[in-house]
């Protein structure tokens, strides 16, 4: 049977494990443990991929993918993403386009617990101060967009009718946009954006899901248009088709 111990022998052993228990709790609460983070953007990408998936095989519409995308941003741990994204390192080498935003690759290898393939597609686009993100839209796709550094002003709009050569489109949000801010887009809402770099650099996380929305008989990719078109009553806009290296030439 254990001696039993003296009050100011227990006082101390107490005093100890509330220590512990403080300091724990304090570099949990500023994440200072290396395992700590993995989990979170493991399972967000996780969730990430699985509402891709809902997506492409038509359980959910594009919309409802967008309100789910948006709900996820709303959730990331931008700080531990950019850490899995090794963000500094990616910065540091960009070779930076001299019109348009430069396409950098994002590996999620050294995530553990994710599928070997993907559902999303995803990149990051680097742009110097006054590049943009030309004013494009895009058939059979959804796309999210979540702003990883620098400032950018952020344009969209509703693809109303096709008309040909033309588009008739509606201004949906002209607003800048911060690290952790974001937008998406599908066929039905906010299908056309542009977004321009205000300060002297700025990065965006893409991920799209391709080859949704049967209804469209459109070939699934980018539309490129010159949102600064006719304008007509009740807001619409009569926007020209244009080429991507039109697009560039004039916006990039």
């Amino acid at each position: 049977m254990p001696s039993p111990i003296s009050r100011r022998e227990f006082t101390r052993q107490a005093l100890q494990s509330l220590t512990a228990v403080a300091l724990i709790d304090g570099l949990a609460g500023h994440r200072l443990f290396g395992a700590d983070v993995k989990p979170l953007v493991a399972d967000w990408l996780k969730e990430l991929n699985a509402i891709s998936r809902d997506c492409k095989d038509e359980k959910i519409k594009d919309v409802e993918y967008q309100k789910a995308l948006e709900d996820l941003y709303r959730r990331v741990d931008l700080k531990a993403l950019l850490r899995t994204l090794d963000f500094d390192r990616i910065a540091r080498g960009v070779n930076y386009r001299p019109r348009g935003e430069t396409s950098l690759p994002v590996d999620f290898q050294n995530v553990s617990g994710l599928p070997t393939r993907l559902v999303f597609g995803r990149q990051i686009f680097a742009l110097k101060k006054g590049r943009s993100v030309v004013p494009h839209g895009h058939d059979k796709m959804a796309t999210g967009f979540l702003i990883l550094d620098g400032r950018l002003r952020g344009r969209h709009w509703d693809r109303v009718e096709d008309e040909g050569d033309h588009y008739l489109i509606r201004p949906t949000i002209d607003r800048t946009f911060v690290p952790g801010e974001f937008s998406t887009i599908s066929d039905h809402k906010d299908n056309i954006h542009w977004f321009t770099a205000e300060s002297d650099t700025a990065f965006i996380f893409n991920v799209h899901v391709i080859g949704i929305n049967p209804e469209n008989t459109n070939v699934a990719g980018r539309v490129y248009i010159d949102p600064m078109g006719e304008p007509l009553s009740g807001g619409l806009v009569r926007a020209p088709k244009i080429s991507r290296a039109e697009a560039n030439q004039r916006y990039g």
